[in-house]
Order: C-alpha cells, then sequence, then structure tokens
C-alpha cells in the first residue's frame, strides 16, 4: 500500500486549514451580521438563478406559450402547466422573461461597478502617489465628470455610441471610476507615507513595483466596499436607461425593458410591471444589505461598533 510523501501530507493539511478559517470567517459572518448574511444568501440565490436560466426557465425568452394576452398571475395555464406570474402582451412567459432579463441585468449591475472601481483605483492611486501636475489634471478631470449627474453622462454615452450591454457597461462605468478616485486618492495619500512605501523607495524599488506591490493591495478593502455597494445602483441605473428607451433594447430582455413595456397594459395587467419590479427591489435590497455588512467587516473603524 503505496503511502503519502510528507509533502502530499502537508498540502492537505494547508488546505484543510484553510477550509476550516473559511468556515469558521463565514459562520462569524453570519452571527455578527445577520442581515448581511441573509442578503448574501439571497443574492447568491438569484445570481445562480439567472446564470442557470437555459436549465431552470420554463421556456425561452422569446418563446410565445399562450394564445391569451396578458392573463392574470397563476390564471393562464397552457398544456405544459400554469404559468404563475402570467404573460406579457406578447404571451411570453414573465417567470422566463425574469430570468433570462436578470441575466442582463446583474451582469450589467456587476460588470459596470467592477470595471470603474478597477479603474478608478489604479487612477487613484497613482494620482496620490506622483502628485503635483498629474495629481491636479486628474482631479480636475474627476471634477468635470461628477459635476453632471452619472445618469446623465450614462444617457449621453448610450445615445452617441448606442444601446448594446458593452455600451451600457461602459456608459455606467464611467461614473463610477471617477467617484471611486476620490476615495481611493484618500486612501493612498495615507499609504504612501507608511514605512514600507517608504522603504521599498529606499531600496530602489520601481514606481510601478510600489503602486502594484504595496499601494493596490493595500487598497483592495476600500475598493471592495465600492463595488459591493455599487452594484444596486448600478442595476437601478440599467433599468432607468431601458426605461428610458436609451438602454439595452429588445428582443434583448432585461428588467429595465420588461418595465418599459408594461407601461401601456399596467392599467389592466399591473402584473408586468409588478414582476420586474419586484425583482430589482428583491435584488438591490439583498445587494445593499450586503455591502454595508461587507464595509462594516472591512473598515477597521467599524469592527467593533456593533
Amino acid at each position: 500500500m503505496q503511502q503519502a510523501t510528507p509533502d502530499a501530507a502537508m498540502q492537505d493539511t494547508v488546505s484543510i486549514t484553510k477550509t476550516a478559517r473559511i468556515r469558521s470567517g463565514l459562520l462569524d459572518f453570519g452571527r455578527s451580521h445577520p442581515t448581511g448574511a441573509t442578503g448574501g444568501i439571497v443574492l447568491i440565490t438569484i445570481i445562480l438563478l439567472v446564470l442557470l436560466a437555459d436549465f431552470v426557465s420554463p421556456f425561452r425568452s422569446d418563446r410565445t406559450v399562450a394564445r391569451q394576452l396578458l392573463p392574470p398571475m397563476s390564471e393562464a395555464t397552457i398544456e405544459e402547466g400554469t404559468l404563475w406570474l402570467g404573460t406579457d402582451e406578447l404571451g411570453r412567459d414573465l417567470v422566463s422573461r425574469l430570468l433570462y432579463g436578470g441575466r442582463v441585468s446583474m451582469f450589467v449591475g456587476i460588470m459596470a461597478p467592477l470595471i470603474g472601481v478597477a479603474f478608478g483605483t489604479v487612477l487613484g492611486i497613482a494620482s496620490a502617489y506622483f502628485g503635483k501636475l498629474f495629481d491636479l489634471l486628474v482631479q480636475r478631470l474627476v471634477d468635470t465628470v461628477l459635476i453632471l449627474p452619472g445618469i446623465v453622462v450614462a444617457m449621453t454615452i448610450t445615445v452617441a455610441f448606442g444601446f448594446t450591454v458593452p455600451v451600457v457597461i461602459m456608459a455606467l462605468a464611467v461614473s463610477y471610476s471617477a467617484s471611486s478616485v476620490r476615495v481611493v486618492r484618500s486612501r493612498a495619500l495615507t499609504l504612501s507615507n507608511m514605512q514600507y512605501v517608504e522603504a521599498a523607495r529606499a531600496i530602489g524599488s520601481s514606481d510601478a513595483r510600489i503602486i502594484f506591490r504595496h499601494l493596490v493591495p493595500n487598497s483592495l478593502p476600500v475598493s471592495m466596499v465600492l463595488v459591493a455597494v455599487s452594484v444596486g445602483a448600478a442595476i437601478t441605473a440599467e433599468a432607468a436607461l431601458s426605461f428610458l428607451g436609451i438602454g439595452i433594447q429588445p428582443p434583448i430582455p432585461s428588467w429595465g425593458n420588461m418595465l418599459t413595456r408594461a407601461q401601456q397594459s399596467f392599467h389592466f395587467a399591473p402584473h408586468i410591471a409588478i414582476a420586474p419590479g419586484m425583482a430589482i427591489t428583491l435584488v438591490v435590497l439583498a445587494i445593499n444589505l450586503f455591502g454595508d455588512s461587507l464595509r462594516d467587516v472591512l473598515d477597521p473603524r467599524l469592527r467593533n461598533v456593533r
């Protein structure tokens, strides 16, 4: 019988230790922040449902399944069963539309802050590190962007470049990058005066190494919180753009353009607006609960508040 080598045994021990630490950390988070843990569970469940829409959705999002248009919730029946949320104005199953539309809305809501905050983190750190003229130019550029409401900037970009998913993501990312530059810059100014940064300069480390080796990793907690608390706002902004007709366009479903299509039929079929509206509300609430708890955990100043 072949025995395990010492290296393999050590790797197994390290893996078990890491797993135990992760499990312990999750349990501690759930006990100290029950509302945040609940929001995280709801959020993970919704993400899994929209990612697996091809498998859990009763029908394709563009398939007309009922001849009766706009029936009330759970009163539309077809050979395959009951349509629990009814259908839209074209006879398409609302449950299927919600799942496929959620995939688009969640993708935009996550990618826009992720791209925007990532770019803003690097630019904010560089602005704080180099200072002088570079810092002045960056801050004036940020001021220019922040003067205008984020939704106005996004509207301008989508109208100019088209109503596609990549354009909507980049349009929303612009606002998040500008706002994150300010927050990360203040953090980076403190880090730049730390002894380990001064020691790195003294031994001749390059500026790029200091930024990406020391400043960026130590600014990640701030950036992670910015992403977490911005996802809900990004989903709402995508819905607003689509609702105004300058966001993601049909036949690609999203919760925002589902609300747009519901305007004309709301007075006699309110369920086609209630379903996507409740989906947006539930996701944004879950994200805000989880994001607030994550901020409390990652911000040292707030760890002992509760």
